[in-house]
């Protein structure tokens, strides 16, 4: 098969774990299996993202900006068709939520999750509806569409109407080569590169508003009252929320005990989880939940959200709680630190859950997708 990549979304630093998803994606699939072909279509800003790729994928620079969102999607709708068609594409996989509405080349698309459609409140009011036709579309006009839990699933064939056989799970995972618990030079390198504290909770995501941090934020100061050193540290984009983050951390008296890092290179995370006490994720809508494998693959106790779909990600490997609950929350949270026993049992099974998912299975099961509708498409 030769098969596209739709990457035009992509902007570096700025888009979390559908960067995550792309970069692995693209990275293993010509390793799933041998004699296919694999083309990816990248913007001005995406330029050198998949240098370092075996020779069976080819890298095709389009004259478009994704910060220029309106011209992004015409470009995708109108341009990328015809360069698929030229460049004589099986299927066209689109990483980012959207995809051409009509085109030539069958068209897979990945929906990592429908908060817009679950959480509307979260987003302005022009941009909602522009999520809601634009996605909808993609969806319903796709040949198959591509989403990484079961109950991503579920959404998108009762919300878009669309049969269960033409939605396929496939489950995003850690990578192994970087995330692993790092030896204590390694650690202290990063505290010494960061000034770290020497005892943190670590949380990783965007300041959006899902996120939940204003209850995080509670919870960990009711924690601190039995734990006088422990520092809370805050890594990711500061994007839309980020004020409404530091007025609740003066609010709560919090501005010497929460240390923000914004985003930082890919090479260090895998050190700071391994110097942290504790990573929690209190996140209130999610497609997957990567950062939760990522701190387990490191040997870091998880407390997480008992929301769908991080339960079916951590299994029992991570302290679920309630994330609309401040008390619950800090109940977990003050439970993991202060239980020697139930840190090293968390740490262990956590270990043994983030083995289960590989990249490889991703890209294998992704080929597998494609290849089944090519095939009933090429019977009908």
């Amino acid at each position: 098969m030769r098969i596209g990549v739709n990457a035009l979304y992509l902007l570096p630093g700025k888009v979390g774990g559908s960067e995550i998803y792309v970069r692995n994606l693209v990275r293993w699939l010509p390793r799933a299996e041998g004699g296919n072909e694999f083309v990816v279509y990248v913007n001005r800003e995406s330029e050198g993202v998949f240098e370092e790729i075996p020779g069976s994928v080819k890298v095709v620079r389009c004259s478009v900006s994704a910060t220029n969102r309106p011209a992004r999607i015409l470009y995708e709708q109108f341009v990328l068709p015809l360069l698929a068609a030229s460049h004589r594409l099986d299927a066209l996989l689109s990483a980012g939520m959207t995809g051409p509405f009509v085109s030539s080349v069958p068209s897979f698309t990945m929906i990592y999750d429908l908060q817009h459609v679950n959480q509307p409140q979260n987003f302005d009011r022009r941009y909602l509806l522009f999520l809601k036709s634009i996605i909808y579309m993609s969806a319903k006009r796709a040949a198959a569409v591509l989403t990484l839990s079961e109950k991503s699933k579920r959404d998108i064939v009762k919300h878009y109407a669309i049969s269960a056989e033409k939605v396929h799970v496939t489950y995003l995972a850690s990578d192994k080569a970087s995330f692993r618990r790092r030896v204590d030079e390694e650690v202290a390198a990063v505290r010494k590169k960061y000034s770290l504290p020497s005892s943190f909770v670590l949380y990783i995501a965007s300041s959006l508003p899902h996120k939940n941090y204003e209850r995080l934020l509670e919870a960990f100061k009711i924690v601190k009252a039995s734990h006088k050193d422990l520092k809370l540290v805050l890594i990711g984009a500061r994007s839309s929320g980020f004020d409404i983050i530091k007025k609740k951390i003066e609010e709560l008296g919090l501005i010497d005990e929460v240390v923000f890092l914004g985003w930082l290179p890919f090479e260090d995370i895998p050190a700071i989880y391994s110097a942290a006490d504790l990573f929690v994720f209190p996140s209130l809508h999610e497609g997957f939940g990567i950062p939760v494998l990522e701190a387990m693959a490191c040997g870091v106790p998880v407390v997480c959200s008992g929301i769908e779909p991080l339960d079916e990600v951590a299994g029992d490997a991570a302290r679920l709680v309630d994330p609309l609950s401040v008390e619950s929350l800090a109940e977990g949270m003050s439970e993991v630190l202060g239980d020697r026993a139930l840190r090293d049992a968390l740490v262990k099974k956590g270990l043994e859950r983030a083995s289960s998912f590989s990249w490889e299975k991703t890209a294998k099961d992704t080929l597998r997708a494609i290849s089944g509708h090519l095939g009933k498409r090429a019977r009908r």
